[in-house]
């Protein structure tokens, strides 16, 4: 393999890791509320104040989850910090309450790194160097401070809505704020606010931030695009990701990733497992940033 493609899978994932973990909080799933279709009393653009009216708007969006448990497509992956625009080839594989896995392939053809979010650890790996580092979401800082662990994350992938300490997210429905179709949820230093469709049902943005006197503002900003019919529901196939964050010195680091699906299938025969060989050496998260500051 040529060696920039070397540098580029490198620099993609620890970018990636040094941007992306959480506070331990659980997250129940939000599509496990079923199939049933609810019609919301509310109008769109005008207040939901009752509890009746912000049930069915939940529900609404609960429901648009895809029928399905899996999800796997090729992607377009694009990562850009600073100067740097990067682009790789890859494949997203999901399966609702086990994974979510990247894997990056230069030109779409031997993988050369893999990024995947299970419920307990964050891992990844570097088949270059035959390398990878596994953390649990609390070690990792932008997760922790942005109180994002699998569940969030897998409401995010899949275009759902979530709430932090466990609650489930319609029978917390007196939680939320609802206007028109703005959502939003408050806990301790913690904001979410979602952004629905006209017909308040699919998200179309999500954003996460977490204020710290002592690190300033972090912010994790969803936004879904392209919807295409998948599984018996629509689904955005655009999913661009901007992350800032705050830094001890009141600074602040922006990323933005943006991952286009490109053909959605509802594969299954494949292992929600990946076991790293044994000649793979585990590395620091510093000494995969001190490899990208020599590049």
């Amino acid at each position: 393999m040529h060696y920039n493609h070397s540098k580029i899978i490198i620099l993609v994932l620890a970018l990636v890791m040094s941007a992306c973990a959480s506070k331990k909080n659980v997250v129940k799933d939000p599509g496990k509320e079923g199939p049933t279709v609810v019609t919301s009393t509310a109008t769109p653009g005008k207040n939901s104040t009752t509890r009746v009216d912000k049930v069915a708007i939940l529900k609404n969006v609960a429901n648009s989850l895809p029928t399905t448990a899996n999800l796997v497509s090729s992607i377009d992956f694009n990562i850009k910090t600073g100067k740097k625009d990067i682009s790789v080839d890859g494949k997203i594989s999901m399966r609702r309450d086990q994974v979510i896995r990247i894997q990056l392939s230069p030109m779409g053809l031997v993988e050369v790194g893999r990024m995947e979010f299970t419920r307990d650890s964050v891992l990844i790996m570097d088949r270059i160097h035959k390398q990878y580092l596994k953390s649990s979401y609390d070690q990792v800082s932008f997760l922790r401070d942005n109180g994002i662990d699998f569940n969030a994350l897998q409401a995010l992938f899949w275009n759902q809505l979530f709430l932090p300490g466990g609650k489930d997210v319609v029978k917390a429905a007196d939680e939320f704020e609802i206007n028109g179709s703005k959502i939003s949820v408050a806990a301790g230093k913690m904001k979410y606010e979602w952004t629905a469709d006209s017909s308040i049902e699919h998200l179309v943005s999500a954003l996460a931030t977490y204020s710290s006197t002592k690190h300033g503002t972090s912010k994790l900003d969803w936004s879904y695009g392209n919807f295409k019919s998948f599984a018996g529901k629509s689904f955005p196939t655009r999913h661009a990701v901007g992350i800032t964050a705050g830094t001890s010195a009141g600074s602040s680091k922006n990323i933005n990733v943006v991952i286009t699906m490109k053909n959605l299938k509802t594969d299954s025969g494949w292992d929600a497992t990946t076991k790293v060989p044994a000649k793979y050496k585990p590395v620091e998260l510093k000494d995969v940033i001190n490899q990208i500051l020599k590049i």
